[in-house]
């Protein structure tokens, strides 16, 4: 009888099984841990940058630009328009420095020095650079090396007042206090004309030029004076703003109160003389005017100049003015910037901080009341429903139709939703990273420093420290964010097109004496190699998380790659839990344009150039053998050396599942 032979051998076999990651455009996670990271995204990008369609390789380069204009720590910069020439002015211990050619060289200018202790802020208004630092007065640069310095006026003696009719005494008192004024600002009030009320019969409402009024005779005009502000007050406690009258050096000023002035409740009488402008740390064009904020006398403050001649003035005398909003409230203003509200109406949009790290934003309008051929202006806010501030005025970043700002350890974003008609909305953009913003150290986030450049946006931030030492970017392109692109910290940054029309990007260290530029055409920082770091998640080789696969090799695909690149291959094996399994180098493939840098005869094989120009691969090609018994895996990619570049395209391993079980030390 014939044997039945039974085939019992297997007629399928374990196929390949590739795990690729091409496309990191989700830049940075640290909300979730790496096992749980998409495979879009990384665990770690230090000095990392994104590139093309989101690819990562190393960040720009650091250098310096120009010289330094003396031994001391710079204290701001910026650039000033002078009718079509570029300078460069900075403030370096307590001088004012230009220079006309790049940085080159610098001149130091006379008229002015500041305080050596206080940062220095600029803005240009029509023709003038305007200096403020909060703590000396206002000074003004035009284009020359002579500087000048805002002075103030002594508050003056009281005024004199008479009566015509209005009757020897009555159930109304009115007193007048008199402010002197310049193109720039007034001085504090005087006292109470001679102390005592002109007391009337009749309420002021009814008075008249004829019969019943009260003309005010003012003390002698000092030079530079233009005007005279007038106060009125019926209770002697507060005194309200009513008129102006002309002011001719070296003579008195008679004015009538006929009662036709208007009182302006918005304004009362200064305390303190901002003819040398106010104290603000920071100025602001918004329309055609300057804003202030950052008031070292007056912190609710939130001043605003003349949009008609003399331009640049705060005194309401001219057009200028202040709104004090809400004082001894929570909220301070510390930041203004030129926005629009929810329907595209242009208005002053104010950032305020508040104790509890929340603050608010505030929207100011000023409205023209004009009575006869009186006009005066009236300053009013309001704050935006639920929305945040900041206490980091230079985290402020405007990027195209949004604003973009630090707050209470998360970065936000103004603008527009469509979800919400007619209004704007702040919301948090820095979830994805919320953990390593909450790094920063709360006492310095006023320190924050931010730019807006080649769509990314760049925020200097103090993690853990008392100085800005990292720069974090996020990317609008991607919506991206890389927390530690930068492990240099920046205390301002400056968008400057040069005397040539090339645009750089200049920046400032802490304690730095000469500016910096930041350009993916320097190698390194300074001369120095900077090392990267990037690390992807921990992800499972297999569809099951808890099987294996003998993973036979690693694969890599870098563009353009310099210099030495390191990839490091870690993984959880059977027996060894989580270690790193095998690391490789790349090293860069150059390819030399022509036979030589010279002529061949009297044809020209290649370019006529000291140096043959070199290329790199567009698509580099690696792998190396893993041989491991993988239950998930990471990679980790390093440089270290000066001329090290790179875009990276594809990582990829394969293998096969081992059908082997789970290891006995997982067993509970």
């Amino acid at each position: 009888m014939p044997l039945d032979l039974v085939d019992d051998s297997p007629k399928t076999f374990p196929q390949s099984q590739y795990l690729t990651l091409d496309n990191f455009k989700r830049g940075v996670i640290t909300l979730i841990d790496k096992s749980r990271l998409p495979k879009n995204a990384l665990e770690e990008a230090d000095n990392i940058f994104l590139y093309e369609d989101g690819m990562p390789g190393p960040r720009p380069g650091i250098g310096w630009y120009g010289t330094n204009p003396s031994s001391s720590e710079i204290q701001g910069f910026d650039y000033f328009d002078f009718n079509g020439a570029i300078h460069l002015v900075c403030v370096a211990g307590g001088t004012v420095y230009r220079s006309t050619n790049d940085g080159t060289t610098w001149t130091a200018c006379t008229g002015a020095t500041l305080d050596t202790s206080a940062a220095v802020n600029m803005c240009q208004y029509n023709s003038y650079l305007y200096l403020t630092n909060g703590v000396n007065n206002i000074t003004r640069y035009d284009g020359s090396t002579t500087l000048l310095q805002y002075t103030t006026l002594s508050a003056p003696a009281a005024p004199t007042t008479a009566k015509t009719g209005l009757g020897t005494a009555g159930s109304f008192n009115y007193y007048y206090k008199i402010a002197a004024v310049n193109q720039i600002g007034f001085s504090a009030a005087s006292p109470v004309n001679g102390g005592t009320a002109v007391s009337s019969n009749l309420a002021r409402a009814n008075w008249d030029a004829t019969s019943n009024y009260v003309t005010l005779t003012t003390p002698v005009a000092v030079a530079d004076q233009t005007r005279w502000d007038i106060y009125i007050s019926d209770d002697q406690l507060n005194y309200y703003y009513l008129s102006s009258a002309q002011a001719t050096a070296g003579a008195t000023t008679a004015w009538m109160d006929d009662g036709s002035a208007i009182v302006v409740p918005s304004t009362i009488a200064p305390t303190a003389s901002t003819a040398q402008g106010p104290r603000v740390e920071e100025l602001t064009n918004v329309g055609s005017r300057m804003y202030g904020v950052r008031d070292t006398d007056n912190k609710y403050r939130i001043w605003y100049t003349s949009a008609t001649k003399p331009l640049g003035a705060f005194s309401t005398a001219y057009d200028g003015g202040y709104l004090d909003w809400t004082p001894g409230g929570k909220f301070i203003p510390v930041k203004v910037e030129d926005y629009r509200d929810g329907k595209g109406t242009p208005l002053a949009t104010v950032f305020c901080k508040s104790a509890d790290g929340q603050g608010c934003i505030l929207q100011m309008t000023l409205e023209t009341l004009t009575i006869a051929d009186i006009s005066v202006t009236i300053p009013s806010a309001y704050k935006l429903p639920g929305s945040r501030g900041t206490p980091a005025p230079n985290s402020v970043v405007n990027v195209l139709n949004d604003y973009y700002f630090y707050n209470s350890q998360a970065f936000y974003n103004l603008g527009s939703r469509a979800q919400f008609l007619n209004l704007l909305s702040t919301d948090e953009a820095s979830a994805n990273i919320r953990p390593t913003i909450k790094q920063i150290t709360t006492s310095k986030e006023y320190l924050i420093a931010s730019v807006y450049f080649d769509a990314k946006i760049y925020f200097s931030v103090p993690y853990g420290g008392d100085t800005n030492n990292h720069t974090a970017i996020y990317d609008t392109e991607q919506k991206a964010w890389l927390p530690t692109a930068f492990t240099v910290g920046f205390k301002k940054f400056l968008r400057y097109t040069d005397t040539n029309g090339v645009q750089h990007l200049l920046a400032l260290k802490p304690g730095d004496t000469t500016l910096s530029e930041i350009s993916g055409a320097i190698q390194g920082d300074y001369g120095v190699a900077f090392q990267t770091s990037l690390y992807t998640g921990l992800y499972p080789v297999t569809k099951n998380r808890f099987e294996f696969q003998w993973t036979e090799e690693a694969e890599i695909e870098v563009s353009n790659p310099q210099g030495e690149i390191n990839f490091e291959l870690l993984g959880i094996e059977r027996t060894k839990g989580f270690r790193s399994t095998k690391s490789a180098t790349v090293q860069s493939t150059l390819i030399s344009q022509g036979w030589s840098s010279s002529a061949w005869s009297t044809t020209e094989w290649s370019d006529t150039s000291v140096v043959p120009d070199t290329f790199s691969e567009s698509s580099v090609k690696r792998y190396f053998n893993v041989q491991r018994e993988l239950n998930a895996l990471q990679w980790h990619i390093t440089t270290n050396s000066l001329d090290a570049r790179y875009v990276l395209r594809t990582l990829q391993t394969h293998g096969t599942d081992t059908q082997s079980g789970k290891p006995r030390s997982w067993r509970i």
